[in-house]
Protein backbone atom coordinates (compact mmCIF):
# COMPACT_ATOMS: atom_id res chain seq x y z
CA UNK A 1 0.00 0.00 0.00
CA UNK A 2 1.00 3.38 -0.43
CA UNK A 3 0.64 5.87 2.20
CA UNK A 4 1.03 9.81 2.53
CA UNK A 5 1.59 10.95 6.25
CA UNK A 6 1.44 14.70 6.87
CA UNK A 7 1.74 16.14 10.66
CA UNK A 8 3.06 19.04 11.80
CA UNK A 9 4.09 18.93 15.45
CA UNK A 10 6.82 17.36 16.94
CA UNK A 11 4.41 15.56 18.95
CA UNK A 12 2.57 13.69 16.05
CA UNK A 13 6.64 12.87 15.04
CA UNK A 14 6.37 10.65 18.23
CA UNK A 15 2.82 8.91 17.89
CA UNK A 16 3.44 7.57 13.77
CA UNK A 17 7.25 7.61 13.96
CA UNK A 18 7.36 3.28 14.89
CA UNK A 19 4.40 2.84 12.95
CA UNK A 20 6.04 4.77 9.91
CA UNK A 21 9.53 2.41 10.43
CA UNK A 22 6.48 -0.55 10.56
CA UNK A 23 5.04 -0.08 7.54
CA UNK A 24 8.28 0.47 5.60
CA UNK A 25 9.59 -2.92 7.27
CA UNK A 26 6.23 -4.34 5.84
CA UNK A 27 7.29 -3.83 2.33
CA UNK A 28 4.19 -0.70 2.10
CA UNK A 29 5.61 2.50 0.52
CA UNK A 30 5.80 5.88 2.64
CA UNK A 31 5.55 9.48 1.49
CA UNK A 32 6.05 11.96 4.33
CA UNK A 33 5.00 15.78 4.65
CA UNK A 34 5.92 18.13 7.22
CA UNK A 35 6.14 21.84 7.82
CA UNK A 36 8.94 23.64 9.92
CA UNK A 37 7.43 23.48 13.66
CA UNK A 38 9.83 23.65 16.43
CA UNK A 39 11.77 21.18 16.05
CA UNK A 40 10.18 18.77 14.07
CA UNK A 41 12.32 19.28 10.73
CA UNK A 42 15.61 18.26 13.09
CA UNK A 43 13.42 15.32 14.34
CA UNK A 44 12.45 13.63 10.87
CA UNK A 45 15.74 14.52 9.32
CA UNK A 46 17.52 12.61 12.04
CA UNK A 47 15.61 9.49 10.84
CA UNK A 48 17.03 9.78 7.44
CA UNK A 49 13.67 9.57 6.03
CA UNK A 50 12.76 10.88 2.58
CA UNK A 51 10.21 13.69 3.22
CA UNK A 52 9.08 17.37 1.78
CA UNK A 53 8.97 20.39 3.98
CA UNK A 54 6.17 22.34 2.38
CA UNK A 55 6.49 24.88 4.54
CA UNK A 56 10.39 25.33 5.39
CA UNK A 57 9.74 28.90 6.27
CA UNK A 58 7.03 27.93 9.17
CA UNK A 59 3.39 28.30 8.90
CA UNK A 60 3.99 31.55 11.49
CA UNK A 61 3.49 35.14 10.23
CA UNK A 62 4.79 37.89 12.05
CA UNK A 63 2.73 40.80 12.71
CA UNK A 64 -0.69 38.49 12.64
CA UNK A 65 -3.05 37.87 15.46
CA UNK A 66 -3.39 33.90 16.01
CA UNK A 67 -6.95 33.74 14.60
CA UNK A 68 -6.25 35.97 11.66
CA UNK A 69 -2.45 33.56 10.82
CA UNK A 70 -5.03 30.46 11.30
CA UNK A 71 -6.70 31.94 8.41
CA UNK A 72 -3.98 33.09 5.95
CA UNK A 73 -2.34 29.48 6.40
CA UNK A 74 -5.52 27.60 5.76
CA UNK A 75 -4.93 28.67 2.40
CA UNK A 76 -1.69 28.74 1.87
CA UNK A 77 -1.51 24.83 2.83
CA UNK A 78 -4.43 23.96 1.26
CA UNK A 79 -2.42 25.10 -1.83
CA UNK A 80 0.80 23.92 -1.16
CA UNK A 81 -0.27 20.26 -0.23
CA UNK A 82 -2.59 20.22 -3.96
CA UNK A 83 0.72 20.74 -5.58
CA UNK A 84 2.14 18.07 -3.76
CA UNK A 85 -0.67 15.77 -3.99
CA UNK A 86 -2.18 16.23 -7.40
CA UNK A 87 0.04 14.22 -9.37
CA UNK A 88 0.61 11.77 -7.06
CA UNK A 89 -1.69 8.22 -6.17
CA UNK A 90 -1.95 7.26 -2.32
CA UNK A 91 -4.34 4.82 -0.83
CA UNK A 92 -4.65 6.29 2.44
CA UNK A 93 -3.50 9.75 3.93
CA UNK A 94 -2.98 10.05 7.90
CA UNK A 95 -2.79 13.96 9.00
CA UNK A 96 -3.54 15.93 12.00
CA UNK A 97 -4.59 18.70 9.39
CA UNK A 98 -5.60 19.55 6.34
CA UNK A 99 -4.39 16.64 3.98
CA UNK A 100 -7.99 15.83 4.95
CA UNK A 101 -9.73 18.22 2.42
CA UNK A 102 -8.07 16.40 -0.18
CA UNK A 103 -9.57 13.07 0.14
CA UNK A 104 -13.06 13.05 -1.66
CA UNK A 105 -10.97 14.65 -5.01
CA UNK A 106 -8.29 12.11 -4.98
CA UNK A 107 -10.68 9.09 -3.63
CA UNK A 108 -8.01 8.63 -1.35
CA UNK A 109 -9.53 8.28 2.21
CA UNK A 110 -8.15 10.01 5.28
CA UNK A 111 -7.54 9.33 9.48
CA UNK A 112 -6.73 12.20 11.55
CA UNK A 113 -5.33 11.68 14.95
CA UNK A 114 -6.17 13.57 17.55
CA UNK A 115 -6.66 12.83 21.77
CA UNK A 116 -8.19 16.23 22.10
CA UNK A 117 -12.04 17.46 23.01
CA UNK A 118 -13.71 19.31 20.33
CA UNK A 119 -14.85 21.30 23.06
CA UNK A 120 -11.25 23.12 23.90
CA UNK A 121 -10.49 22.71 20.19
CA UNK A 122 -13.72 23.47 18.36
CA UNK A 123 -11.68 25.42 15.49
CA UNK A 124 -10.42 21.84 15.02
CA UNK A 125 -13.92 20.88 13.45
CA UNK A 126 -12.35 22.43 10.13
CA UNK A 127 -10.08 19.19 9.70
CA UNK A 128 -12.14 16.48 11.52
CA UNK A 129 -15.61 17.27 9.23
CA UNK A 130 -13.78 16.24 5.83
CA UNK A 131 -11.59 13.54 7.62
CA UNK A 132 -13.37 9.90 6.48
CA UNK A 133 -12.11 8.31 9.73
CA UNK A 134 -10.89 9.75 13.18
CA UNK A 135 -8.78 7.86 15.24
CA UNK A 136 -8.72 8.88 19.00
CA UNK A 137 -8.73 7.54 22.31
CA UNK A 138 -12.51 6.36 23.82
CA UNK A 139 -12.56 8.40 26.28
CA UNK A 140 -11.45 12.03 23.84
CA UNK A 141 -15.48 13.84 23.40
CA UNK A 142 -15.39 14.58 19.66
CA UNK A 143 -19.20 15.58 19.99
CA UNK A 144 -21.29 15.43 16.59
CA UNK A 145 -18.09 13.84 15.05
CA UNK A 146 -17.77 10.49 17.72
CA UNK A 147 -19.70 8.86 14.70
CA UNK A 148 -16.23 8.71 12.75
CA UNK A 149 -14.40 7.80 15.31
CA UNK A 150 -11.95 4.90 15.62
CA UNK A 151 -11.70 4.38 19.31
CA UNK A 152 -8.92 3.23 20.50
CA UNK A 153 -8.18 1.96 24.75
CA UNK A 154 -4.88 4.19 25.69
CA UNK A 155 -2.86 7.59 24.86
CA UNK A 156 -1.33 8.78 21.96
CA UNK A 157 2.13 8.61 24.25
CA UNK A 158 1.77 4.80 24.22
CA UNK A 159 2.94 4.95 20.57
CA UNK A 160 6.12 5.48 21.50
CA UNK A 161 6.38 5.40 24.94
CA UNK A 162 5.13 1.90 25.76
CA UNK A 163 7.88 -0.41 27.33
CA UNK A 164 7.56 -2.52 24.15
CA UNK A 165 9.05 0.86 22.31
CA UNK A 166 10.81 2.87 24.70
CA UNK A 167 13.25 1.79 27.09
CA UNK A 168 14.84 4.85 28.92
CA UNK A 169 18.47 4.96 29.11
CA UNK A 170 20.24 6.29 32.22
CA UNK A 171 23.79 6.97 30.92
CA UNK A 172 22.13 9.67 28.24
CA UNK A 173 21.47 11.30 31.30
CA UNK A 174 25.06 10.35 33.33
CA UNK A 175 26.58 12.37 30.27
CA UNK A 176 25.36 15.86 31.67
CA UNK A 177 24.43 15.23 35.40
CA UNK A 178 28.06 13.52 37.05
CA UNK A 179 28.09 12.46 39.08
CA UNK A 180 24.31 10.55 39.07
CA UNK A 181 21.85 12.94 41.54
CA UNK A 182 18.53 13.62 41.55
CA UNK A 183 17.15 16.41 39.02
CA UNK A 184 13.91 18.44 38.20
CA UNK A 185 12.82 19.15 34.85
CA UNK A 186 10.48 22.09 34.14
CA UNK A 187 8.53 22.80 30.68
CA UNK A 188 7.42 25.99 29.52
CA UNK A 189 5.16 26.31 26.48
CA UNK A 190 4.85 29.62 24.35
CA UNK A 191 0.76 29.17 24.37
CA UNK A 192 0.97 30.60 20.91
CA UNK A 193 -1.24 28.39 19.11
CA UNK A 194 -4.98 29.23 17.54
CA UNK A 195 -6.68 27.31 20.80
CA UNK A 196 -4.24 28.67 23.39
CA UNK A 197 -5.46 32.13 22.63
CA UNK A 198 -6.27 33.33 26.42
CA UNK A 199 -4.90 30.86 27.77
CA UNK A 200 -1.98 31.10 30.81
CA UNK A 201 0.69 28.89 31.93
CA UNK A 202 3.39 29.21 34.50
CA UNK A 203 4.98 32.82 34.47
CA UNK A 204 9.10 33.76 35.13
CA UNK A 205 8.18 34.93 38.69
CA UNK A 206 6.77 31.82 39.57
CA UNK A 207 9.48 30.02 38.00
CA UNK A 208 12.07 31.12 39.85
CA UNK A 209 9.76 30.34 43.08
CA UNK A 210 9.33 26.57 42.21
CA UNK A 211 13.31 26.85 41.87
CA UNK A 212 13.71 27.95 45.03
CA UNK A 213 12.51 24.99 46.40
CA UNK A 214 13.92 22.36 43.91
CA UNK A 215 17.34 23.33 43.99
CA UNK A 216 17.55 22.39 47.61
CA UNK A 217 16.77 18.88 46.43
CA UNK A 218 18.86 18.09 43.46
CA UNK A 219 19.65 20.04 40.24
CA UNK A 220 16.60 22.05 37.91
CA UNK A 221 16.51 21.55 34.29
CA UNK A 222 13.82 24.00 32.20
CA UNK A 223 12.75 23.08 28.82
CA UNK A 224 11.80 26.33 27.17
CA UNK A 225 9.88 26.84 23.78
CA UNK A 226 9.57 30.60 25.12
CA UNK A 227 12.87 33.32 25.42
CA UNK A 228 13.82 33.36 29.39
CA UNK A 229 14.98 35.64 31.30
CA UNK A 230 18.63 35.81 32.24
CA UNK A 231 18.89 34.21 35.76
CA UNK A 232 16.45 31.87 34.62
CA UNK A 233 18.75 31.25 31.11
CA UNK A 234 21.48 29.48 32.78
CA UNK A 235 19.01 26.40 33.66
CA UNK A 236 18.05 25.94 30.40
CA UNK A 237 18.45 22.08 29.60
CA UNK A 238 20.40 22.49 25.80
CA UNK A 239 19.78 18.64 24.32
CA UNK A 240 19.12 16.89 21.20
CA UNK A 241 15.36 16.86 21.16
CA UNK A 242 15.17 12.82 21.10
CA UNK A 243 16.80 12.87 24.29
CA UNK A 244 14.36 14.81 26.60
CA UNK A 245 12.32 11.59 26.97
CA UNK A 246 15.21 9.98 28.96
CA UNK A 247 15.48 12.74 31.57
CA UNK A 248 11.67 12.70 31.68
CA UNK A 249 11.71 9.21 32.92
CA UNK A 250 14.81 9.81 35.54
CA UNK A 251 13.36 12.95 36.83
CA UNK A 252 12.17 13.33 40.57
CA UNK A 253 9.50 15.62 39.60
CA UNK A 254 7.73 17.05 36.36
CA UNK A 255 6.76 20.19 36.76
CA UNK A 256 5.12 22.42 33.69
CA UNK A 257 2.74 24.00 31.38
CA UNK A 258 2.94 21.89 28.73
CA UNK A 259 0.13 19.31 28.09
CA UNK A 260 2.14 16.64 26.07
CA UNK A 261 5.24 16.81 27.75
CA UNK A 262 3.45 16.22 31.31
CA UNK A 263 1.62 13.12 29.66
CA UNK A 264 5.01 12.22 28.33
CA UNK A 265 6.55 12.54 31.84
CA UNK A 266 3.35 10.36 33.79
CA UNK A 267 3.11 7.93 31.50
CA UNK A 268 7.02 7.25 31.66
CA UNK A 269 6.17 6.82 35.62
CA UNK A 270 7.18 10.46 36.73
CA UNK A 271 4.86 12.74 38.56
CA UNK A 272 3.95 15.19 36.67
CA UNK A 273 2.44 18.84 38.05
CA UNK A 274 0.68 20.64 35.37
CA UNK A 275 -0.46 24.44 35.48
CA UNK A 276 -2.25 25.68 32.86
CA UNK A 277 -6.09 26.92 32.35
CA UNK A 278 -7.11 23.66 30.36
CA UNK A 279 -6.82 22.31 33.78
CA UNK A 280 -10.02 20.22 33.78
CA UNK A 281 -10.65 20.35 30.71
CA UNK A 282 -9.20 17.31 28.86
CA UNK A 283 -10.41 13.94 29.32
CA UNK A 284 -7.17 11.90 28.30
CA UNK A 285 -5.43 14.29 31.23
CA UNK A 286 -8.38 14.34 33.81
CA UNK A 287 -7.93 9.95 33.05
CA UNK A 288 -3.88 10.21 34.10
CA UNK A 289 -5.11 12.27 37.32
CA UNK A 290 -7.35 9.41 38.28
CA UNK A 291 -4.50 6.63 37.95
CA UNK A 292 -2.40 9.18 40.45
CA UNK A 293 0.02 9.48 37.58
CA UNK A 294 -0.46 14.01 37.47
CA UNK A 295 -2.13 16.60 39.44
CA UNK A 296 -3.15 19.51 37.32
CA UNK A 297 -3.90 23.23 38.77
CA UNK A 298 -5.42 26.51 37.02
CA UNK A 299 -2.85 29.41 36.96
CA UNK A 300 -4.67 30.64 40.09
CA UNK A 301 -4.16 27.85 42.24
CA UNK A 302 0.03 27.98 41.97
CA UNK A 303 0.62 28.61 45.86
CA UNK A 304 -1.10 24.91 46.25
CA UNK A 305 1.06 23.52 43.77
CA UNK A 306 4.13 24.86 45.57
CA UNK A 307 2.83 23.45 48.72
CA UNK A 308 2.50 20.34 47.50
CA UNK A 309 5.81 20.00 45.85
CA UNK A 310 6.93 20.57 49.23
CA UNK A 311 4.97 17.92 50.28
CA UNK A 312 6.52 15.57 47.78
CA UNK A 313 10.13 16.13 48.59
CA UNK A 314 9.13 15.62 52.18
CA UNK A 315 7.92 12.42 51.67
CA UNK A 316 11.06 10.49 50.39
CA UNK A 317 10.87 7.91 47.27
CA UNK A 318 7.71 8.70 45.77
CA UNK A 319 9.29 7.26 42.36
CA UNK A 320 8.05 3.44 43.61
CA UNK A 321 4.37 4.51 44.30
CA UNK A 322 4.22 6.59 40.94
CA UNK A 323 6.10 3.09 39.17
CA UNK A 324 3.20 0.73 40.34
CA UNK A 325 0.72 2.61 39.15
CA UNK A 326 2.10 3.24 36.03
CA UNK A 327 2.31 -0.71 36.13
CA UNK A 328 -1.52 -0.51 36.49
CA UNK A 329 -2.42 1.88 34.00
CA UNK A 330 -0.03 -0.12 31.19
CA UNK A 331 -1.88 -3.64 32.38
CA UNK A 332 -5.28 -1.88 31.12
CA UNK A 333 -4.30 0.19 27.75
CA UNK A 334 -2.95 -0.76 24.26
CA UNK A 335 -0.05 -0.43 22.32
CA UNK A 336 -0.70 2.01 20.04
CA UNK A 337 1.83 1.71 17.49
CA UNK A 338 0.26 -1.92 16.93
CA UNK A 339 -2.56 -1.01 16.72
CA UNK A 340 -2.03 1.56 14.11
CA UNK A 341 0.09 -1.00 11.75
CA UNK A 342 -2.40 -3.03 11.58
CA UNK A 343 -5.07 -0.74 11.60
CA UNK A 344 -3.68 1.17 8.84
CA UNK A 345 -3.42 -2.36 6.74
CA UNK A 346 -7.07 -2.58 7.06
CA UNK A 347 -8.48 0.72 5.93
CA UNK A 348 -10.65 1.40 4.03
CA UNK A 349 -13.56 0.22 6.48
CA UNK A 350 -17.52 -0.12 5.82
CA UNK A 351 -17.72 2.09 8.98
CA UNK A 352 -15.35 3.67 11.02
CA UNK A 353 -16.79 2.30 14.76
CA UNK A 354 -16.62 -1.63 12.78
CA UNK A 355 -16.00 -4.15 15.74
CA UNK A 356 -13.50 -5.70 14.35
CA UNK A 357 -11.51 -2.85 14.62
CA UNK A 358 -12.87 -2.57 18.08
CA UNK A 359 -12.23 -5.85 19.54
CA UNK A 360 -9.44 -7.58 17.30
CA UNK A 361 -7.04 -4.12 16.82
CA UNK A 362 -7.09 -3.52 20.79
CA UNK A 363 -5.89 -7.10 21.52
Amino acid sequence: MRYLFFFVHPSKFHVFRNTIYGLINKGHSVDILITSKDVLENLVKAEGWSYTNIFPEGRKIEGLSPLLSSGVNFLRTLYRLFKFVRKRKHDLYITDDLLVYFSKFKKTPSIVFTDDDLSITKQFALVLAPATYILAPEITDLAKYNKKKIAFDGYKELAYLHPDEFTPDRSVVDKLIAPPKDFFVIRLVSLRAYHDVGMKGLSNNEVSKLISILQKHGRVFISSERKLPEELEHFRLNIEPAQILHFLAFAKLFIGDSQTMSSEASVLGTFSLRCNDFCGKINVMDEKERYGLMKSYLPSEFKQLLLDVEEILQSGDHKDIIRKRKEKMLSEKINLTKFMIKLFEELPLKHPNSDKVRSEGSC
